[in-house]
């Protein structure tokens, strides 16, 4: 059995020499193209070929958890000699059971000598001597607080002794790794900072000894972190420490951090009451999402994750925050995109019905009126024939812009389809409804429609119903749309409430 060849630990110009190329090619990683178009088989092969070059190994591996904790399977093999990948090997529980209780208690496995090391040793016959490996590094991936994968770092050669700054950038890669998963399930995208941050502040809260030895390391690593850390004080929410990145993000100088009161960063503070609650009950947090501001007045949407811990016998909190603004804005996008019509700004027919449900489970309790309108263009394929389809897509807009001024913000309006529109009136009787879209009616006839050839004017069809008892969206949209037809067989440009002329 080899003994593990343990290196002296790197002074500070050493750390800072090997953080510096390391977070180049992390940096590099975060930007890369297969991660931004959700590539997962090619983001993993790229995160494989990372850990082999940060961590120095022959062989990286991402495994993915079952559902049902009962086995691992590999998503990626690098073997760093040849640079080939491979995937699909199953590892299951049952054959190492050790390993995979290890792993349940969600922080890496060093295992200096992993074939005498009792979390790994199962492995020894049947993987670790065929493959000359003698040291494991292994990394849990976290997503939500749930174990789904590990990253795994495999030492060819003499034994090897793993130290504490690369037990910290293996969980950082696994963190890389949760993000890839994450956006390959299209969910806000778990990224870097809850798990490097978790991994921090355990080490802090359940290592305190081990990092009294360790300070100068630890204060290395602190200043060199992706992320953004403080550490606060509860009694006056005063900032005790920060790194670069804290100030960086919150627009200060870092020697201005230093003392500032942690009100100043939120833009609401009922949401830090409410965090401050969660840590009051739990002791921690993780990815709790806030609006916070800079030095600047610039704000943004932070993610935060916060954990107690005692400084000097003082209650501090230790504190990550990630900016998560652009997943955001992104999130929002695709809300708007899954909701609205394209073309006219307003809801779409899927959006409508979720929401016409709504408005007719409130009519039930409340025994309210709740009025539904169609709304045909007349003649929109002359229209569309003799000016073309980029008029007629104007006059669809303008359509749209009247609608929304002539009724209120409680009303549902959507395009139902091609040139037909569908509004929902809460509250309002069949004699109301009929007033508000006569109203409409005559704006829309009012209304001017440029086009190359100048002005021409448009008109349109409405039928109008009022719910009766218990009935059903779908059955109140097929008597509008009767109303409509007989609007339209009545020489169309009118509104028809019920099979009577408004």
């Amino acid at each position: 059995m080899s003994t593990p060849s343990v290196e002296l630990p790197p002074s500070s110009r050493d750390v800072h020499d090997i953080l510096r190329p390391v977070r180049r090619v992390m940096a590099a990683l975060m930007r890369s193209d297969a991660l931004s178009r959700g590539d997962v088989e090619a983001a993993l092969q790229q995160v494989t070929e990372v850990a082999c070059q940060v961590l120095r190994v022959k062989r990286a591996s991402v495994w993915a958890m079952a559902p049902d904790k009962a086995s691992i399977e590999c998503l990626n093999l690098l073997h760093a000699d040849t640079m080939t990948h491979e995937k699909g090997s199953v590892i299951a529980a049952k054959d190492v059971p050790r390993y995979f209780g290890a792993l349940q208690g969600a922080l890496s496995i060093a295992a200096h000598d992993a074939r005498s090391d009792e979390r790994t040793s199962e492995f020894t016959e049947s993987y670790l001597i065929p493959n000359g490996i003698t040291s494991m590094l292994d990394a849990p991936i976290l997503v939500r607080g749930e174990l789904v994968g590990i990253v795994c770092h495999e030492h060819v050669g003499p034994a090897r002794h793993w130290n504490f700054w690369e037990e910290l950038l293996a969980a950082t890669l696994a963190d890389f790794v949760a993000m890839v998963l994450g956006a390959s399930e299209h969910v806000a995208q778990t990224q870097e900072l809850a798990r490097h941050r978790a991994h921090l502040e355990e080490l802090v809260a359940k290592r305190t000894a081990e990092l009294e030895h360790a300070e100068v390391h630890l204060r290395r690593i602190f200043e060199a972190a992706p992320v953004a850390l403080f550490l606060t004080r509860v009694k006056d929410q005063a900032v005790i420490d920060a790194n670069p990145r804290a100030a960086a993000l919150f627009e200060r100088p870092l020697d201005e951090l230093s003392g500032t009161k942690t009100l100043d960063f939120w833009v609401d503070l009922a949401e830090r009451d409410k965090l401050m609650a969660l840590v009051r009950e739990r002791g921690f947090v993780e990815g709790f999402t806030a609006r916070l501001r800079t030095a600047t007045g610039k704000e943004l949407w932070g993610e935060l994750s916060l954990r107690a811990l005692l400084v000097d016998g003082e209650p501090c909190l230790m504190a990550g925050v990630r900016d998560i603004s652009e997943q955001k804005a992104l999130e929002e996008r695709l809300r708007e995109l899954a909701t609205t019509d394209g073309l006219t700004g307003i809801y779409n027919r899927r959006h409508f019905y979720e929401l016409g449900r709504t408005e007719v489970a409130r009519a039930d309790r409340y025994e309210g009126d709740l009025s539904a309108a169609m709304i045909d263009v007349d003649h929109f394929k002359q229209l569309n024939d003799t000016h073309g389809h980029a008029v007629g897509d104007e006059a669809l807009r303008l359509l749209a812009g009247v609608a929304r001024r002539e009724l209120r913000r409680v009303d549902v309006l959507a395009r139902y389809g091609g040139e037909e529109f569908v509004v929902l009136l809460p509250e309002t009787s069949a004699e109301a409804a009929a007033v508000v879209v006569e109203r409409l009616r005559a704006a829309v006839e009012a209304m001017p429609i440029p086009t190359p050839e100048g002005e021409v004017k448009m008109t349109v069809s409405v039928g109008v119903i009022t719910r009766r008892p218990d009935e059903s969206l779908e059955a109140m949209l097929r008597r509008a749309d009767e109303a409509l037809y007989r609007a339209k067989a009545s020489g169309r440009n009118l509104v028809i409430v019920d099979g009577a002329r408004a």
